[in-house]
């Protein structure tokens, strides 16, 4: 007896372009992960996956308290990947 895996649901995905600018954020679910990605100049520059984010939180009304907070310097991401760039040996291939 052969028994198939029921067909994965579709992620679900949304984009919002940011009027005036080279920015889009794209959010999508996917077997219950969550990911948030923004693209500059059609290039992803930061990408943050929730795990398991459809899964009930118990104590919700505490989970701020435990919150992730993070600031992106994308200077200093420019600066590292500029960096990188002059390490590279062109004549290499």
């Amino acid at each position: 007896m052969i028994v198939e895996a029921p067909p994965a649901a579709a992620p679900a995905v949304s984009r919002l372009a940011v009027p005036g600018t080279d920015l889009e954020v794209t959010v999508s679910l996917e077997n219950g992960d969550l990911t948030m990605a923004l693209n500059k100049a059609n290039t992803r520059v930061y990408r943050v996956v929730i795990e398991q984010a459809t899964m009930p939180l118990e104590n919700a009304w505490l989970a701020d308290m435990f919150m992730r907070d993070e600031r992106v310097r994308l200077a200093e991401l420019s600066a590292e990947v500029d960096e990188y760039v002059g390490t590279l040996n062109i004549a290499q291939g």
